[in-house]
């Protein structure tokens, strides 16, 4: 159903505060999910960042979802942040294998980058990002203060975005 006008989700599926509102008591965490999809049609993946899913809890997504459902997943820290990017294509294939069961069900695989990943970065992720097949989705979240002072180093990256057609993501800190 690509076809949605709007997907309505949240940055997690699961809360210990939910439990009695949302899920109900009797709503073991492992069902949390199958639950959410069946009130939202999307949702960010923010535990890819902190560590790599097994192949297992992967398949679970998968089987607790629709087709119709989508994630927005980020790359891990260890490729975005302690290896800026840099020299981890072991690692990203390593990943993106793993996720393989979900790459149907994905709306976008983030991409969060450190503040310390600045202008003088710019050529990197552009390599960073031909790793990619074409067909995937991504979304670019900067963090350095240059990408938002209105000048040169916004300015390359809006433009190399939209030529890419990569989503700028905006975080507000």
């Amino acid at each position: 159903m690509d076809s949605l006008p709007l997907r309505l989700g949240l940055t997690m599926w699961s809360h210990n505060n939910w439990q009695q509102s949302f899920y109900g008591s009797g709503t073991k965490p492992a069902e949390r999910l199958e639950k959410y999809a069946q009130v939202f049609h999307t949702v960010e993946g923010n535990t890819t960042f902190y560590a790599t899913p097994s192949s297992s809890t992967v398949n679970n997504w998968k089987a607790a979802t629709h087709e119709d459902f989508r994630f927005t997943f980020k790359l891990p820290q260890a490729i975005t942040h302690q290896h800026m990017l840099k020299g981890c294509q072991a690692q990203l294939k390593e990943f993106m294998q793993i996720m393989a069961p979900l790459h149907e069900r994905i709306g976008q695989w983030t991409i969060q980058l450190p503040a310390a990943f600045g202008p003088q970065n710019l050529d990197t992720l552009k390599r960073f990002c031909t790793l990619f097949p074409p067909n995937y989705p991504i979304g670019i979240e900067v963090r350095h203060a240059d990408f938002f002072a209105k000048g040169d180093a916004e300015k390359a990256l809006n433009q190399w975005l939209i030529e890419q057609q990569y989503d700028r993501i905006i975080m507000d800190s």
